[in-house]
């Protein structure tokens, strides 16, 4: 469904509003909207509410726009924020999250025995080892075949694989080791192009280069590479299962990621828009209103919502 969907910021908060094909006007709040972003509250009323009045005046969003998006709409395994019911919307069996977690949780584990000897500082970090290449194309042959399940291109190599950016921003997506006073932060995939599919990522470039020439190429087998290319697999995991299955459970490979890198989407657009539909319960609530701590109110609310399941393309 294609339709004007109003979008508003301030800091940290950001207003999602547009028409359902009910003639019902939806209002989405979502916080941590700079780093994390989460859907907080659902507000769905009729649309004698004029959206305009209702977020300048209610809400308290000064500048909004109007863009024409589709809505209701999700890529095909590949999670963005706001999807809800993940098991059936990303369509994953509990054997091949428990799978993904096992080899991503042995990735961990690694890093974090390398962590115990080289400190991950500005000058710790461009240490190379025979333990850290060996790790280094361990991520990133684990990487190669998580974008196999996708299906790209030929899925033989990068130039294929790059093909993924069509469906989701990674750019966006970034962590930070945890425990250190200073941590060191990367972004895996942030300048990630078609142009130069393998050599626009520095990590993966030395990968194929400590791979095929070793005796040449074996300073760049780093910790920083490797420890970019655990966090790309990070990333592809949050993709493919969602960040909630790791950052939200408590298991072996979820205690081992939250100890050893935090993960943050980062002033992101990229994500998708739910459609609501609204109803009203038999006990009369037509005359329910909602008020606003501004001492603004919107009158004949719906107390009931519906998530309407996502179409895939």
């Amino acid at each position: 469904m294609i339709t004007d969907v109003y979008t508003a910021q301030q800091k940290n908060r950001l207003l999602i509003a547009y028409q359902n094909t009910k003639n019902q006007n939806v209002f989405l709040q979502v916080l941590q909207a700079t780093y994390a972003p989460q859907l907080a509250g659902v507000l769905i009323c009729d649309a004698s509410n004029d959206i305009h009045k209702v977020i300048s005046n209610c809400f308290e969003f000064k500048k909004f726009k109007k863009s024409a998006m589709e809505i209701g709409v999700k890529k095909r395994h590949i999670w963005k924020p706001l999807l809800a019911n993940l098991e059936k919307e990303l369509d994953f069996t509990t054997a091949s999250l428990c799978r993904a977690k096992r080899d991503l949780g042995i990735l961990i584990q690694k890093l974090q025995d390398i962590l115990l000897y080289v400190e991950p500082d500005k000058n710790g970090l461009k240490t190379y080892s025979h333990k850290i290449r060996e790790l280094l194309i361990l991520a990133c042959t684990e990487l190669e075949c998580t974008f196999k399940s996708y299906s790209l291109g030929k899925n033989q190599r990068m130039s294929d694989y790059v093909k993924i950016l069509e469906a989701v921003d990674l750019a966006k997506h970034k962590l930070s080791l945890v425990g250190y006073a200073n941590p060191y932060k990367c972004c895996p995939f942030e300048n990630w192009n078609a142009d130069e599919p393998s050599k626009s990522i520095p990590w993966y470039d030395a990968y194929n280069q400590v791979k095929h020439n070793k005796d040449s190429a074996f300073h760049l087998a780093t910790l920083e590479n490797c420890i970019n290319a655990i966090a790309a697999n990070i990333v592809m995991f949050a993709i493919r299962f969602s960040p909630t299955m790791l950052y939200n459970e408590n298991d072996v490979c979820s205690n081992l990621v939250r100890s050893s890198l935090d993960f943050r989407i980062e002033n992101t657009t990229d994500i998708y828009i739910p459609v609501f539909e609204g109803s009203r319960s038999y006990s009369g609530a037509f005359f329910k209103s909602c008020p606003f701590p501004n001492g603004q109110c919107i009158d004949n609310i719906y107390d009931q919502q519906k998530l309407v399941p996502f179409i895939e393309r």
